[in-house]
């Protein structure tokens, strides 16, 4: 009969070579966010997150946030995540991963960020305002500075 330490080891070794070994088990997805740039306060966004595999739900997580934002299981490879009215708060880094709908918890890389910007059209534009001695020589010291 064979030991428990052992059976252990054996166990071990399978989930290793089966893939289900939980963090990073699967590669990273792929994220993108529509429109790109700069939303305005009320504009509609759509974050879209693409998958390798088939048959697994979809975790999109926003950075500063401890918890999942939101999952879906979609039919497909890819998943959207509509925001029909932009808040200042939906801005951030968001990052998608995927993972097994059963099982035992295996998830893939998160995907690299992408970054939503919401901004208030109601307040005015800033400007800044650039001084340069003449003769400034390329890779001199300049001064940028805000203007109010």
């Amino acid at each position: 009969m064979a030991s428990a330490l052992t059976i252990i080891l054996l166990g071990c070794w399978l989930a290793g070579r089966s893939g289900v070994s939980g963090e990073g088990s699967y590669p990273k997805p792929s994220i993108s966010v529509s429109p790109a740039g700069v939303i305005p306060m009320g504009g509609k966004v759509t974050i879209r997150c693409w998958r390798q595999r088939l048959g697994l739900r979809i975790l999109l997580y926003k950075d500063g946030d401890r918890n999942l934002l939101t999952y879906t299981d979609p039919a497909g490879s890819e998943a959207e995540f509509p925001i029909p009215s932009a808040r200042r708060e939906h801005g951030g880094s968001y990052t998608c991963r995927y993972s097994d709908r059963t099982g035992p918890a295996a998830f893939s890389e998160p995907s690299d960020p992408v970054q939503i910007i919401v901004a208030d059209p109601s307040l005015p534009r800033p400007s800044i305002s650039l001084s340069l001695a003449s003769g400034t020589a390329s890779g001199a010291n300049v001064t940028i500075r805000p203007e109010t």
